[in-house]
């Protein structure tokens, strides 16, 4: 393991904690526990500043050309994730696509770590 894999693995292992703890809170109905909810949210702001030092490090240095894919994948999920998460807490009825969405956006985030750590182990 090489020092530019490891912030992928750190992402991939936060984003698994952070899916836990939101079938933690979706296992409760509306409105959902404020403790729940507060440790979701708190690994959400982890996994999103973890993946803000890792662009910004591609981005003064960038390396293989195609870890640049995952990274934008990244970004795009947790965009999706935090319009997703938000809606769900404001509607009162939230629509059934909804936490799919918000499943599916955390699968890519997901996905994406993974094929960011083999990507960065890869020979250029």
């Amino acid at each position: 393991m090489n020092a530019t894999q490891l912030p992928f693995l750190v992402e991939g292992i936060l984003i698994l904690a952070t899916a836990g703890l939101g079938a933690w809170v979706r296992a409760k109905t509306k409105p959902y526990g404020k403790v729940r909810l507060g440790f979701h949210l708190f690994f959400f702001l982890w996994f999103t500043t973890g993946y803000g030092f890792i662009a910004s490090a591609f981005a003064a240095h960038p390396g293989t050309p195609s870890l640049w894919v995952p990274l934008i994948l990244m970004g795009l999920a947790i965009l999706t994730q935090l319009a997703s998460g938000i809606t769900a807490l404001v509607v009162k009825a939230v629509p059934k696509a909804l936490p799919m969405v918000h499943g599916g956006a955390a699968a890519v985030l997901f996905l994406s770590a993974v094929a960011g750590v083999f990507l960065a182990g890869s020979p250029a």
